[in-house]
């Protein structure tokens, strides 16, 4: 048996954006791994034919992370094959027939597409990047060259100008007047004509089954960004688009039957930002806004199940043969659910571990890519009475592995489950140490699938413990809700898990015990350190340590700080330092290690120099790791040796403290 070594993902195939195509005699998904000579990823298109179970690769070009089927069942690609070194914002698509063979150049779009949908054979709606402020210096440096005004220097990338909030995001950089803007593009004419205004970003387009109207969500501002957007129906043919319902924060949306479009929306009234989305039907004619479901229904509708063997990501929503297919997290899980417009509400599978993308039948089969006991991604034809795996592509047979264990503990009167990871040598007469890991989110959860970073701990000889507490996910709204909490309820949770846990198994050395996390685990373990001396070792990530900076430097900050602490700097200051583990650094003994991400804009680098330099000025043992070009990914997707560089300075700093 082969042990889970610190590169071992290296190894790993990651699996995304299933397919079933029009004739539904193939699968089409995406395959991706590792180059570490490059340091990079790979990623190419596959095809299973269903009758015979066998899959092949399709396009080897290993750039091909995303596609699209056509009307005449080819398959359409984005990838830049030349390696073109022009740097203007243009997409190339290629197009391969679906009995394979060479891949075409067949046409390129000026601008950088986010989303593609076909109408007939030369007619296209497109989603893609546009900015107002680019558009007019384009404009600008094409009229000195009309007037023969040569520009000596071009200092347009010398700087950066913010006039709105947010004005940059994670893992997309700097964003000012960036916007979704919907096209029309022809391909033998080359039109690319815009539909939608330069201050509207758009997303979520979907075409109803006669190609005659279109869907989308709008969101139109300027200064700030809002919360609440708005529902909008073009007519393709007449280019008139209309507002069929606003004042909500829509999610996802599309064509049920020819008159009906069903949505997920939430105000936002009763929970927040975090408050479970609803079910919705829009009637096109009549614009009426019906929610289907009663007031009981209290689903997430989407996949929270953390893991760090997830690369790209696929089909979470469908909507077919009348009925909407959608994941749900509970508890623990990812399930697969549909829907009709009536509200008939039903589960479609049984078995605990994560769906991360599917597609469906007209007969109603499903196929996802799953997560399922402890194997890596593969695909699966689900049943309510059965999980068949179809594919191979990874196979954790050889491996060491430590079994999730569950522990059940309680809390202020609450049922909670724990999990336990022993180390893969273990032995009741020795003791080992131990890691609590902390997930982000907080509005997520771990549960019992594959884990990398937890399985080299616990081959390594840690205990990895880990738990779900107050503000998770898959438990209703109620629950996930710790508005103005943070740090409160939730650390006791967690510390009142660590006591259960150590009661339990002996073995666990509690002189030897690290906390770690990242985003919102990451706050917690700043806010731990400066709470108890219990852990001998941390490791915060991607962590926040002021509620104040963390407000007004981030891109989600202004509105998520001001909804999850409930205070803004100007309203209650004393409760935003208050919930700021900053405030209590001085307290702080526990050796910490900070690891951060230079291009991570949700929790950005000066969260972690805060908590760093605090600790160093108290003569506390601390390390200020900083990754280059990484964003709030980097644990998940980051560049390969990244991943190996970040795990060995959180083994290494364990291994000094805990042994």
């Amino acid at each position: 048996m082969k042990s889970i070594k610190i590169d071992e993902f290296k190894n790993f195939k990651f699996l995304g954006n299933l397919h079933l195509s029009k004739n539904e005699k193939n699968l089409f998904y995406t395959v991706s791994n590792m180059n570490l000579e490059k340091n990079s990823y790979e990623h190419r298109i596959y095809k299973m034919d269903l009758e015979t179970k066998k899959s092949f690769v399709f396009t080897n070009g290993a750039k091909e992370s995303s596609f699209t089927e056509l009307l005449d069942g080819s398959i359409l690609f984005a990838s830049d094959r030349e390696d073109s070194k022009d740097d203007s914002e243009q997409t190339k698509f290629y197009r391969i027939c679906p009995c394979g063979g060479e891949a075409t150049l067949d046409f390129t779009i000026p601008a950088l597409v986010n989303t593609i949908k076909q109408i007939n054979e030369d007619e296209f709606l497109v989603l893609a990047n546009f900015n107002r402020t680019k558009e007019l210096e384009k404009i600008e440096k094409e009229s000195k060259k009309d007037e023969n005004k040569e520009n000596l220097y071009d200092d347009s990338k010398d700087y950066l100008v913010a006039t709105e909030i947010p004005f940059w995001g994670n893992n997309v950089g700097f964003t000012n007047e960036n916007r979704s803007r919907l096209y029309l593009f022809n391909k033998k004419t080359s039109e690319f004509i815009p539909l939608s205004d330069d201050i509207t970003d758009n997303y979520c387009l979907q075409l109803n089954e006669d190609k005659t109207k279109a869907i989308f969500i709008a969101n139109s501002y300027v200064g700030k960004m809002p919360l609440v957007t708005e529902v909008r129906v073009l007519d393709i043919k007449t280019k008139a688009v209309e507002v069929l319902a606003k004042d909500y924060s829509f999610e996802y949306v599309n064509f049920i039957d020819s008159r009906n479009i069903i949505t997920i929306a939430t105000d936002m009234k009763e929970y927040g930002l975090n408050e479970n989305s609803n079910i919705y039907i829009i009637n096109i004619e009549s614009k009426s806004f019906e929610k289907i479901v009663n007031d009981n229904f209290d689903m997430c509708m989407h996949n929270s199940v953390g893991t760090d063997i997830r690369l790209t990501g696929g089909k979470s929503i469908l909507v077919k043969n009348g009925f909407m297919y959608f994941i749900n997290t509970e508890v623990n899980s990812a399930y697969l659910y549909k829907i009709d417009k009536e509200g008939n509400l039903e589960r479609l599978n049984e078995k605990s571990g994560s769906i991360d993308c599917f597609d469906v039948s007209k007969d109603g089969k499903i196929y996802a890519i799953a997560l399922k006991d402890s194997n890596l991604q593969d695909i699966y034809e689900i049943t309510t009475e059965s999980e068949n795996r179809i594919s191979f592509h990874n196979d954790t047979s050889d491996y060491t592995l430590s079994e999730v264990e569950e522990i059940n503990f309680t809390n202020d009167g609450i049922g909670f489950i724990g999990y336990v990871m022993k180390p893969t040598d273990f032995d009741p007469n020795k003791k080992y140490p131990g890691v609590l890991h902390v997930h982000g989110g907080p509005k997520t959860v771990f549960g019992k699938v594959f884990h990398h970073e937890m399985q080299f701990l616990a081959n390594n000889g840690y205990f990895v413990f880990f738990t779900n507490p107050r503000g998770s996910d898959g438990r209703g709204k109620e629950f996930a809700d710790i508005r103005g909490k943070y740090g409160e309820i939730d650390f006791d949770d967690l510390m009142k898990f660590t006591d259960a846990v150590i009661k339990k198994y002996p073995a666990l050395d509690e002189e030897s015990l690290a906390i770690m996390g990242g985003s919102y685990g990451g706050f917690m373990t700043n806010w731990a350190i400066g709470h108890t001396n219990r852990f001998k070792a941390a490791c915060s990530q991607r962590s926040i340590a002021n509620m104040t900076t963390e407000f007004l430097l981030t891109d989600i900050g202004y509105y998520f700080i001001d909804d999850q602490i409930s205070t803004t700097p100007w309203n209650n200051y004393d409760k935003m330092w208050y919930h700021s583990p900053l405030k209590y650094a001085n307290k702080a003994k526990t050796p910490t290690l900070f690891i951060h991400s230079d291009e991570d804009y949700r929790c950005w680098v000066p969260e972690g120099i805060q908590m760093f330099s605090a600790l160093k000025y108290h003569d506390v043992p601390a390390r200020l790791v900083m990754f280059k070009g990484e964003n709030h990914e980097l644990s998940r997707s980051g560049k390969p040796m990244h991943r190996i560089r970040r795990l060995k300075e959180i083994f290494d700093w364990f291994e000094n403290y805990l042994k």
